[in-house]
């Protein structure tokens, strides 16, 4: 990653594709989807360029076109045909799909809740976890963010713990609503 931001909204999509298209096939589990949401999103990014350019590090632009891409994806995945191309032609699978859907839906909210607290964590730390969620490992993120391997585990272990602690808060508090 170089040490100045981005100059453009096409070299920074250039320099993350790979990692968005990652990313949000993780989510969906579709290419073609996937591709739609890195496409969404480099739209988006163009239309938000004069404040995604003015972020301080280009760490900050990535985890900015990230954060797009993976809402874009979870976008798609509230698409209603999405529902249709899974229930088929057999009624009762219809019956055991539309349960599945409900935890589906369950896990959804679980990761929103995921991913509002990570947006939470301190920049650096946040950026580790982006990173590692990304698909990248600990020395490829030590590389990219110019800290030590030992630095790396430090900022997941505590995330994790920060985590645990907001997710496992927050879902003790759905449960009384």
């Amino acid at each position: 990653m170089p040490p100045a931001q981005y100059g453009n909204a096409e070299s920074l999509f250039r320099a993350v594709h790979a990692d968005l298209a990652r990313a949000a096939y993780g989510l969906l589990g579709h290419h073609a989807d996937a591709e739609d949401a890195v496409q969404n999103g480099f739209c988006q990014l163009m239309v938000a360029w004069h404040r995604v350019g003015n972020l301080a590090t280009p760490g900050e632009q990535r985890a900015y076109l990230i954060r797009i891409v993976l809402n874009e994806a979870l976008q798609i995945l509230r698409y209603p045909h999405r529902r249709w191309e899974r229930l088929g032609v057999d009624a009762a699978k219809a019956v055991a799909t539309r349960e599945s859907m409900d935890d589906e839906i369950q896990a959804r909210d679980d990761l929103r809740l995921v991913w509002k607290a990570i947006s939470e964590l301190p920049r650096m730390r946040r950026e580790v976890v982006l990173l590692r969620a990304a698909g990248y490992e600990y020395t490829e993120i030590a590389a990219r963010l110019r800290i030590s391997v030992s630095a790396v585990r430090s900022h997941i272990s505590y995330a994790r713990k920060q985590l645990s602690r907001t997710v496992s808060r927050d879902w003790e508090g759905r449960k009384d609503e």
